[in-house]
C-alpha cells in the first residue's frame, strides 16, 4: 500500500467514473460530469486515466500521426486483445466541434487521412470530447502534468493476470475473470460496495472494473514500480509524453 491518494479514471457515458484509494487504503467510487472536477476533489493524487493524452501530429513519431505507445500496446496485447487500442487521434482535430457529430466526423476523418492516410473510427470520435477535456486541463495547468498518467485497462490487466485476457470485459467470461482478479486485490465486499456507490449513475460495471484496473496502475506509478511504453517516450508538440503507463 502507499502513503498517497491514488486515483483510477475511465470514461463512461456522461462523464468519468473514479475509484479512489485513500492513503489508508480505504476506497471509493464516484462519478464525475466534468475531468476537471475529477482532478479538483484531490489535485495532489496520482490520476492514471484510461485516456490518450500526448497527441501526435504531421512532425512526430516514426509514422505521421501514428504514437509509438499505441502500436507497441498492441503488440505486447497480441490479438484479440489488441483491438481495445484505439489509434490517438492527430492534436488538429480537437478543434473540430460544430455540434452536428456527422460533419465533424467527415472533417475528422479528411484532416487525419490527410497526415497519416487513416480516417478517423468512430470509437476515436466519441472519445475525442473526452480527450479535449483532458488535454484543456493539462494545457491549462501544467502543474498537473506529473500526476496524471495515460494508462490503458488492458494493459494493467495484463500485468496483473501476468499474461492479456483471453476474453473481452463485455463476455460473461471476461466479466467474471477480471472481478475474479480484482476481488484478490480489494475483496469481495469491496467490490460489491463499490458497485452499489455507482448506481443511479451512467456508469457500468465494465466502466468501474476499468477504472479498478487503472487505480492499480496509479499504485504503481506512486511507487516507482511501473512500466512506461515505450521506455524512450516521444514528446509531443505541447511537451506532453506519448506514453502508456502500467
Amino acid at each position: 500500500m502507499v502513503d498517497r491518494i491514488c486515483i483510477g479514471v475511465d470514461g463512461c457515458p456522461g462523464g468519468w467514473i473514479c475509484v479512489v484509494q485513500a492513503a489508508d487504503g480505504t476506497l471509493h467510487a464516484r462519478f464525475e460530469a466534468a475531468f476537471e472536477e475529477v482532478v479538483a476533489c484531490n489535485e495532489d493524487a496520482i490520476f492514471a486515466v484510461d485516456m490518450p493524452i500526448g497527441l501526435p501530429d504531421v512532425g512526430h513519431g516514426i509514422e505521421p500521426g501514428v504514437r509509438g505507445c499505441d502500436r507497441e500496446a498492441r503488440r505486447l496485447l497480441g490479438f484479440p486483445r489488441s483491438t481495445s487500442v484505439f489509434s490517438a487521434p492527430v492534436r488538429d482535430l480537437l478543434e473540430i466541434d460544430s455540434g452536428d457529430i456527422v460533419r465533424d466526423h467527415v472533417e475528422a476523418s479528411r484532416r487525419s487521412h490527410a497526415v497519416s492516410g487513416r480516417k478517423v473510427t468512430r470509437q476515436t470520435m466519441n472519445i475525442l470530447p473526452r480527450i479535449r477535456e483532458v488535454d484543456g486541463l493539462l494545457q491549462q495547468r501544467p502543474d498537473l502534468r506529473d500526476r496524471i498518467f495515460e494508462v490503458h485497462p488492458e494493459l494493467s490487466f495484463r500485468q496483473i493476470n501476468g499474461a492479456s485476457l483471453d476474453a473481452g470485459k463485455r463476455s460473461r467470461e471476461g466479466r467474471a475473470i477480471r472481478i475474479g482478479h480484482l476481488a484478490e486485490l480489494h475483496g469481495e465486499q469491496t467490490l460489491t460496495q463499490l458497485q452499489s456507490r455507482i448506481k443511479g449513475t451512467p456508469a457500468r460495471t465494465e466502466d468501474l472494473l476499468d477504472a479498478l484496473a487503472c487505480l492499480w496502475s496509479a499504485e504503481r506509478i506512486a511507487m516507482g514500480a511501473h512500466m512506461t511504453i515505450p521506455e524512450h517516450p516521444e514528446h509531443d508538440a505541447t511537451g506532453l509524453p506519448m506514453s502508456i503507463s502500467c
